[in-house]
């Protein structure tokens, strides 16, 4: 299995890992009007096809253990800790989904993720403490500054402007408190008596977002957030064009997973997470100068966006100062 020799190559890992992790929604962005309910399956199914392309590379073919040996040696308390991370992760990220496609990359990203960092943060540190409390914690404290900032900007751009949901940023929240879990408990798989390493983690992790897809995206096709039901017809309608950026999405966000999880052992589950969880500071500048989220918002709505970059960059240095 390749692992990280220096800090340096550490970091560098973590920063690509939080920049994949920001921008797979671009995926989403360029179906244009393919239903998220829809573009899911394909993102999922991307997803764990790129678990499965890591192991048999970067998880196989460097060093002198595999993750298939890993697998097998690992205990099995383990296993079910990454199967519940890739599950609750999931529930998480199909309502952030949900929420993009009601209030933009702009703001789905810094409310959900943002929230989902103080708290996952919190709990791996608590778990596998390593680093400097103080740095940590400040920086997770500026960023989840940024995250009130970025809502109070939101609520600013909807008084000139009545179509914008409410219902967006409430389910944006609720994905928040969903992906807090999952960070605590990659800390837990990755620090039992055998534990597993980042690539096996990586896999069941895969396994256990599509299983949880399979009811959580049924459901959410006869009842969906917005929009006529759908079936599987619709599903069958897709452009290809569609079904690729789906795939595409599933491997940009299988990337930043993997580059996020095989800095752990090195750095600790709570530094890798949160600058892995900084990803909002990509979306947003997604959101913000490419897909002008925000074009026609009052100066104030305007202001307070500047401050929550201000506040996420200030977030990010501090955490990863505290190594």
């Amino acid at each position: 299995m390749f692992l990280p020799a220096s800090y340096t190559v550490a970091l560098v890992m973590m920063l690509l890992g939080m920049f994949f992790w920001g921008s797979w929604p671009n995926t989403y962005k360029l179906t244009r009007n393919w239903r998220f309910e829809l573009f899911y399956w394909d993102y999922v199914f991307g997803l764990v096809l790129t678990s499965l392309l890591v192991a048999l590379t970067l998880g196989t073919l460097f060093g002198s253990t595999t993750v298939w040996q890993n697998l097998l040696a690992a205990d099995r308390a383990s296993w079910v800790y990454a199967l519940l991370a890739g599950a609750l992760w999931n529930c998480g990220n199909v309502l952030l989904v949900a929420g993009l496609s009601l209030v933009g990359l702009a703001v789905a990203f810094p409310v959900s993720i943002g929230m989902a960092l103080v708290v996952g943060v919190i709990g791996s540190y608590l778990i596998k403490p390593q680093g400097s409390p103080a740095l940590l914690f400040t920086g997770v404290a500026l960023v989840f500054a940024a995250v009130l900032v970025n809502s109070l900007a939101y609520r600013s751009a909807a008084v000139s402007r009545p179509t914008v949901s409410r219902a967006g940023l409430w389910i944006c929240v609720a994905a928040g408190i969903l992906f807090s879990g999952f960070g605590p408990l990659v800390a837990k798989a990755m620090s039992t008596a055998q534990p597993l390493a980042p690539y096996g983690v990586n896999i069941l992790f895969g396994i256990g977002a599509l299983v949880t897809t399979i009811p959580i995206m049924a459901y959410f096709m006869r009842h969906p957030v917005e929009g006529a039901p759908l079936t599987w017809a619709d599903y069958g309608r897709g452009t290809t064009s569609s079904h690729v950026a789906g795939l595409l999405g599933g491997f940009f966000w299988g990337l930043g997973t993997i580059l996020t999880f095989t800095p752990m052992a090195m750095v600790g589950t709570a530094l890798a997470y949160a600058i892995g969880q900084s990803n909002p500071l990509v979306a947003a500048l997604w959101g913000v100068f490419v897909w002008k989220e925000f074009r026609g918002a009052p100066r104030r709505s305007q202001i307070l966006v500047g401050a929550m970059f201000a506040l996420y960059v200030g977030g990010l240095l501090l955490l990863t100062l505290s190594f």
